[in-house]
């Protein structure tokens, strides 16, 4: 059985965290993790994901689901999309979505599509 990797996220305000959620992941939900490191559509990855205003960190099992490369066009910021995958999923999304600010401008800018702050 493969090593599985793990990485750490830590989330340093909300808009940050707009910027990472991909809502579009329904079955477990799921973030864009800004990375340079190499990872393959399907691995499994074990993240621990320090979210803005919360003390505690959540060490989340996820798989790759997106990959952004480290030269994309149009200025994307490279990394990888992951799905939770863990037994909890649930609450991490939970803590998630208590965090999202829907009133933050962001411009419509996600760092999975294009990142304005290279601009």
């Amino acid at each position: 059985m493969p090593e599985i990797t793990t990485i750490a996220y830590k989330v340093k305000d909300k808009i940050e965290l707009n910027r990472s959620y991909m809502p579009f992941i329904k079955d477990g939900g799921g973030l864009f993790i800004p990375t340079s490191k190499t990872f393959s559509l399907g691995e499994k990855i074990q993240v621990n994901l320090q979210l803005p205003d919360h003390a505690e960190s959540f060490n989340v099992e996820g798989k790759v689901i997106w990959i952004t490369p480290t030269r994309p066009l149009h200025l994307a910021l490279p990394g990888i999309g992951i799905q939770f995958i863990s037994d909890n999923a649930k609450t991490v999304l939970n803590y998630i979505h208590n965090a999202l600010d829907a009133n933050l401008e962001i411009g419509g800018y996600t760092y999975w599509l294009e990142d304005d702050m290279k601009k």
